[in-house]
């Protein structure tokens, strides 16, 4: 090797080691990525639901996500989607993350013009937090569960049905964007009677004509055939 080709050679070595550590400094790679690769491990390869859920919060994130603590069940009957929320994510997060892939619309006003801020979180309740990790299961389908149209919030509550709250909701959109590049709620409304927004309940569904996630507020004691919810189980 003469000596122009080993000072390229070194020259690009120097350089993928910025990249490297560029990518370690913004999160792209992780601690675990750096682990894996030292015990000559491939630092990419995704072996269980939540290593597949821990990359998607890095990719859309830039958590460094550890839910080792989330254990591994069988599906429940139907509820075969299972959904991991980690510790601290906060509703204006998943907004932003959702709003660099593709429009969002909350209660009629495109999120560019809600500003740096964000939405007044206080004024959202929910019947789960994020004070720890946790998961969900729930059916799945592209549209809200058949089942519970026609029925309003208040009535689910009476029958102690467990539905998905708003957050959930819009991390299953940005979930199955991911894996589809399609969207959910393209016929229905999926009322998020998991969560309550200033006495009403938060609504969520994709607009055609105005091409955005539409997230609104319904009635807690309306009902239609369109809205419905989206029973959850827990492990």
């Amino acid at each position: 090797m003469n000596k122009q080709q080993m000072i390229g050679n070194m020259s690009a070595c120097a350089g993928m080691m910025k990249d490297f550590w560029r990518q370690v400094g913004d999160g792209s790679i992780t601690k675990q990525m750096f682990v894996d690769f030292l015990q000559h491990k491939n630092p990419f390869a995704i072996t269980d639901i939540r290593q597949e859920w821990q990359e998607f919060y890095r990719k859309y994130f830039r958590m460094d996500v550890d839910f080792s603590d989330i254990q591994i069940h069988e599906d429940y009957a139907d509820f075969v989607r299972r959904i991991l929320i980690p510790k601290g994510l906060t509703l204006n997060q998943v907004i932003k993350a959702i709003h660099k892939h593709f429009n969002i619309s909350f209660g009629g006003y495109d999120i560019n013009k809600i500003g740096n801020h964000g939405i007044n979180e206080s004024a959202v309740c929910n019947i789960r937090s994020t004070k720890l990790n946790y998961d969900i299961y729930i059916r799945g389908l592209v549209e809200a569960d058949e089942k519970f149209k026609d029925i309003s919030a208040n009535q689910l509550k009476e029958r102690g049905v467990n539905c998905i709250t708003l957050l959930e909701r819009l991390i299953y959109e940005l979930k199955y964007w991911d894996e589809t590049g399609q969207h959910l709620d393209l016929h229905t409304l999926t009322i998020c009677a998991g969560s309550s927004l200033d006495g009403f309940v938060p609504n969520v569904g994709w607009c055609l004509a105005k091409d955005w996630l539409d997230v609104d507020s319904y009635d807690l004691d309306d009902s239609c055939d369109s809205a419905r919810v989206r029973e959850v189980v827990r492990s």
